[in-house]
C-alpha cells in the first residue's frame, strides 16, 4: 500500500527521471537525496562526499554499510535525509536477521545512535522497529520485513509531502529584494527533496520572487561552500559566499536582512540544535535586527528533550579540522616551497591530545552542534506551521502527528 502511496506522491509532483537515475523537481532540477530500489533490496544514496566535485550515487545492500559508511561518514547527511536512511537501514538489517526480535533490536539501537543529534534518525527507526515488531509477534517475520518496508516507503513519502508544505509555509515570509545568509547546509541535500531552509528559497526564486542569499562557508567540511553553493547554482540563485568569520561584516555591508537556516534537534524550550555557528549568527543577528528563522520537519522536534542542555552534542574526528593543513604543508614541500626537512602536518600529531593540554600540548574541539537559545529566534518554521519558540512548549506528539497527516491527506486530495 505504502509503496503505491510513495509512487503516487512522485507522480503527484511531477518529479522526473534525472541524469543520475535518481527523480528529481522539474524546475530545480534537483534529484531526491536517496531511493531505495525494492527489486535490488538496494540503498541508493546521492554521494555528498563527492559534492561539487563529482555527481554520482553510492549504493548499498548491507545494514552495517548504510549506517557507518552511510550516515556516520556522512555519505548523507541532515536531520530529515539521515532518519528515512535510517528506516531503510533498518529494511536492510531486517532481511539479514536471524534472531528476529533480539537481533534486530540491537541492529536498530546501532543504527539509531551513530548520528546521535539529529532527532529524526532515532525516531524514524524506532518508528520502524515497532512496527516491525508488532506486525512478527502477530504474524511472523516475512510480514514483519514487509511491515518495516511499508513504514519506512511511508516515512519517505511523508517527508516529500511536508517538505512540500514546509516550502508552503516558507513563502509566507519571502518577499522581492530579500538577502538571505544561509549557514552548512539546511536544504535539499538534508532532506528527501527541498526541505529545510534552502527548500522555500530555491522554489520562490524559480517561481519569480527576486531574492539573493549570501552562504556561509561553514568550517570545518564546509557544507556552506560545496553543498549549499552547488544547490543554489544548480537552480540559479544568486549568491555570495563568505567565510565563518565574516557574520558581521556580511550583515553591515551586504544588506542581509533575514537568516533563515536548518535544524537537527528542537527541545521542549524551543532551544535548537544546529550545525555549530548557529548560534553565533543569532547573537550578531540580534544586534543588527536581522530576523533569525529556523526551518525544519516536525520530526526535529523532540519534546522529550526539556531544554538545549540536555541535547548530546556529537565531537566529530578531528581530521576534519587538521587535514587541509595537511594537504597545504605536503604541497608545499612537493612544490619546493619548503625544505626536505620542513613539518607536513601542522600542529605535529604528537603534540595532539585528547584531552585538557597541559605545557607544550594541544587539544582540537570540534563539536558539530551548537544550540540557539529561544529568546534569539524570530521563529520556526515547519512542515505542520510557523511557531514562536515558546509556542512549542505546548505542542504534543499527537497534536504534530495528526497535523501531518492531515496535511498527507489534503495533498493528496488537492
Amino acid at each position: 500500500m505504502e509503496k503505491t502511496l510513495l509512487e503516487k506522491v512522485i507522480k503527484k509532483m511531477g518529479l522526473t527521471e534525472g541524469e543520475l537515475g535518481l527523480p528529481q523537481h522539474p524546475k530545480t532540477t534537483l534529484p531526491l537525496t536517496l531511493w531505495y530500489d525494492h527489486e535490488r533490496e538496494e540503498l541508493i544514496l546521492l554521494d555528498q562526499n563527492r559534492l561539487p566535485f563529482e555527481e554520482t550515487v553510492w549504493t548499498t545492500k548491507n545494514w552495517k554499510d548504510a549506517a557507518w559508511k552511510g550516515i556516520k561518514e556522512m555519505t548523507v547527511r541532515g536531520s530529515q535525509a539521515i532518519g528515512v536512511t535510517g528506516a531503510y537501514a533498518l529494511l536492510l538489517a531486517a532481511l539479514s536477521t536471524i534472531d528476529f526480535e533480539e537481533e534486530l533490536k540491537k541492529r536498530a539501537y546501532e543504527i539509531s545512535h551513530v548520528r546521535p543529534t539529529a532527532a529524526p534518525l532515532s525516531w524514524a527507526v524506532e518508528r520502524c522497529l515497532e512496527r516491525g515488531l508488532t506486525v512478527y509477534k502477530e504474524a511472523g517475520r516475512r510480514e514483519a520485513i514487509e511491515a518495516i518496508r511499508e513504514e519506512a516507503n511511508y516515512l519517505m513519502a511523508e517527508d516529500l509531502v511536508l517538505n512540500f508544505f514546509l516550502r508552503r509555509e516558507g513563502r509566507r515570509i519571502l518577499k522581492d529584494g530579500d538577502v538571505i545568509m544561509t549557514h552548512c547546509n539546511g536544504g535539499s541535500l538534508s532532506s528527501t527533496l527541498m526541505g529545510h531552509a534552502l527548500g522555500m528559497i530555491e522554489e520562490a526564486y524559480v517561481e519569480g520572487v527576486e531574492l539573493k542569499v549570501v552562504a556561509k562557508e561553514t568550517r570545518p567540511r564546509s557544507q556552506g561552500y560545496r553543498l549549499t553553493v552547488w544547490e543554489l547554482l544548480r537552480t540559479g540563485v544568486p549568491t555570495t559566499i563568505v567565510t565563518d568569520n565574516m557574520i558581521s561584516i556580511a550583515m553591515e555591508k551586504l544588506g542581509v536582512n533575514k537568516v533563515i537556516v536548518g535544524v537537527d534537534r528542537v527541545a521542549r524550550d524551543g532551544s535548537v540544535a544546529n550545525k555549530v555557528g548557529t548560534s553565533d549568527i543569532a547573537k550578531v543577528a540580534k544586534f543588527y535586527d536581522v530576523e533569525f528563522y529556523f526551518a525544519t520537519g516536525y520530526s526535529t522536534i523532540s519534546l522529550s528533550t526539556p531544554s538545549g542542555r540536555d541535547i548530546e552534542i556529537e565531537e566529530r574526528n578531528i581530521s576534519e579540522v587538521t587535514q587541509p593543513y595537511t594537504l597545504l604543508g605536503r604541497w608545499l614541500k612537493s612544490n619546493g616551497k619548503t625544505s626536505k626537512d620542513a613539518l607536513e602536518e601542522w600542529p605535529p600529531s604528537e603534540r595532539i591530545v585528547g584531552r585538557e593540554p597541559e605545557s607544550g600540548e594541544v587539544r582540537i574541539f570540534n563539536p558539530a552542534f551548537d544550540v540557539t537559545p529561544p529568546e534569539l529566534i524570530t521563529a520556526i518554521i515547519t512542515d505542520i506551521g510557523i511557531f514562536k519558540p515558546e509556542e512549542i512548549l505546548n505542542l504534543t506528539d499527537e497534536f504534530m502527528r495528526k497535523k501531518a497527516e492531515e496535511r498527507m491527506r489534503k495533498f493528496l486530495e488537492e
